[in-house]
């Protein structure tokens, strides 16, 4: 049997573990010839280089396109998204693939659909259908719920979503999130080794996590959001004698004011690191005692941990949430109030801890890859939409 070419797009460490899983599938599979792109934060110093762990995971990269243009200003990702799209245009018409693959709502989400309909290649969306509001990455998604040819939803509510939009029922499978087969397969480190990994003793500390991103509708407030949340942090750190463990925010227009607050803020008890490789990462988030921030992590994947999570903004709401997440503007006191109920209420952790996760089991990725492989793409079924609303 022939093997279906597969191009997958990727370009920040956050998308890429969500589906680093199906990938290796795809690769470990007789049926597929994967390829991947390379772009965004992956090639940016300032988040880790990050394309040296896709180059290290042995995934065969054809094409690396610079577009990150990091001028803290809201111009910055519609050029680069027109940029990126005039790269991708190049490697789809040298590369030949049957399907084009991608994670999410950013640039390369959108600058892939509109590649993949002008040159008619079948467009798979991982993540559609999902509600959230008030970033400028939500109607993005949307968008690319019109645009793909294939759309795999994390749960059922996000495809009747998509049903909702005009999307014929076959061309959506509903899989789960494909990021808790890392949890699954990541192996156990102990907390001595983590802590002699970040330089930072968590073997006789408890700690909390945080990630926290820029809102590009609230641009103009990023500096103020996140020293509201840093003090909120440093307060609880100083008063429990507790360790907080974070990561640099993303690439998207305010991040340079999220940094400039983490910085006035670390100290030995708290640290900020570009990126970590996803083994130090999952086990860190294994023995966390809660999470910080607004990062979509808190609602994907924590339930699976069993976190209690402190949504602080706008970010993250209209998702689905197993009921681990509590939500809080930007106040100290609240915030505080709210980091304390996590990680010192037990009868609210033994609710957290009983909580069904609705985003999956484990196994999106195996689901993917066999709807991949069911589809004839010589069907035209697949390449016209007879539903537009």
């Amino acid at each position: 049997m022939k093997q279906k070419k597969i191009l997958a797009v990727t370009g920040i460490r956050s998308e890429y573990d969500i589906i680093y899983p199906v990938l290796k599938e795809l690769q470990e599979s007789d049926n597929f010839d994967l390829k991947v792109v390379v772009t965004g934060a992956h090639l940016s110093d300032w988040h880790g280089f990050t394309v040296n762990k896709i180059r290290e995971d042995g995934f065969e990269i054809v094409e690396q396109i610079d577009y990150l243009l990091m001028t803290n200003r809201k111009t910055q990702r519609s050029k680069g998204t027109g940029l990126l799209i005039e790269g991708l245009t190049q490697t789809v018409e040298r590369v030949g693939p049957d399907f084009l693959i991608f994670v999410g709502d950013r640039e390369e989400s959108i600058a892939t659909c509109v590649v993949g309909n002008y040159m008619e290649v079948l467009v798979a969306h991982i993540g559609g259908g999902d509600p959230v509001y008030g970033n400028s990455d939500d109607p993005i998604r949307m968008a690319c719920s019109k645009l793909a040819h294939i759309h795999f939803a994390f749960a059922d509510e996000y495809a009747k979503n998509l049903e909702k939009l005009g999307e014929e029922r076959y061309r959506i499978c509903v899989t789960g999130n494909p990021a808790l087969n890392n949890l699954i397969e990541t192996k156990i480190l102990d907390r001595k080794f983590l802590s002699e990994y970040l330089d930072m003793d968590i073997e006789n500390n408890d700690y909390i996590v945080v990630l926290k991103h820029p809102m590009s509708s609230e641009m103009q407030d990023s500096y103020k959001q996140m020293k509201a949340t840093m003090k909120a942090v440093s307060e609880f750190s100083a008063n429990n004698k507790m360790k907080v463990i974070g990561i640099y925010p993303n690439t998207d227009p305010g991040s340079y004011d999220v940094l400039k607050a983490i910085d006035e803020n670390c100290n030995d008890n708290i640290r900020f690191y570009k990126t970590l490789n996803r083994d130090i990462f999952v086990n860190i988030m294994r023995n966390a005692k809660a999470l910080v921030g607004n990062s979509s992590m808190g609602i994907l994947e924590a339930p699976f941990y069993k976190l209690p999570v402190v949504n602080v903004g706008n970010r993250q709401k209209g998702r689905l949430n197993a009921g681990n997440v509590e939500f809080v503007n930007y106040d100290k006191q609240e915030i505080l109030d709210s980091i304390s109920k996590a990680c010192f209420d037990n009868e609210y952790r033994d609710y957290v801890s009983n909580l069904d996760n609705p985003y999956g089991d484990g196994f999106a990725h195996k689901r993917i890859v066999e709807f991949l492989g069911s589809i004839d793409t010589s069907d035209e079924k697949w390449y016209t939409k007879k539903k537009l609303v």
